[in-house]
């Protein structure tokens, strides 16, 4: 379980996010929409510990896992699976088995996976990230557009994905009909 208290963030004069409360449930997941530059990816930077607050808190239980999708692309393997198995626990780290049956669900190719992600297009690394967040399992999963660069077979596995996820989930997407298929609630930011 996530929880806000009043946080605020400011760069400079500007004022981004003021006094911002959330309260996350066991197994919500939640669409947060506004318009560009309202806040949204910094509230998810806040979240993740990436961004600090001018003020406020944050508090969530012990070992309370969180992962973040991130539109940056950053790769420290050689091959597309070995990413992919990145996001896996460490007592998972054998089980390629569940980094693949995501991969496949997200386009991906048997010959794809001993390919060196700098050679997959800028959509398929997003893929790949996304792939590496999911595998992850953590108790919350922060996803920022992730329907970008996904085909429409690519959406309907993500969707039918996230509807059995059993976590909570933050979505950041301006994809309407992917937040009604996917998310039990919605949080708007306007004017901070």
């Amino acid at each position: 379980m996530l929880h806000l208290h009043n946080i605020s963030k400011s760069f400079g004069k500007v004022v981004i996010l003021e006094n911002v409360t959330l309260q996350m449930e066991p197994g919500e997941k939640l669409g947060l929409i506004g318009r560009n530059g309202t806040g949204k990816t910094t509230l998810f930077r806040i979240i993740n510990g990436e961004e600090g607050t001018d003020s406020g808190s944050i508090v969530t239980p012990r070992n309370y896992r969180i992962s973040y999708l991130t539109q940056q692309i950053e790769f420290h393997s050689k091959t597309v699976l070995e990413v992919g198995c990145e996001g896996l626990k460490p007592e998972e780290k054998y089980d390629h088995y569940k980094v693949e049956k995501i991969l496949f669900g997200l386009g991906f190719t048997e010959e794809d996976l001993a390919r060196s992600p700098l050679e997959l297009s800028g959509g398929f690394q997003v893929r790949l990230n996304l792939a590496k967040a999911l595998v992850s399992e953590p108790n919350l999963l922060l996803l920022d557009e992730p329907t970008n660069y996904l085909d429409i077979v690519a959406i309907r596995w993500i969707e039918r994905f996230l509807k059995g996820w059993k976590n909570e989930i933050i979505i950041i997407s301006h994809d309407r009909e992917f937040l009604d298929k996917v998310t039990t609630h919605t949080a708007i930011i306007h004017r901070q």
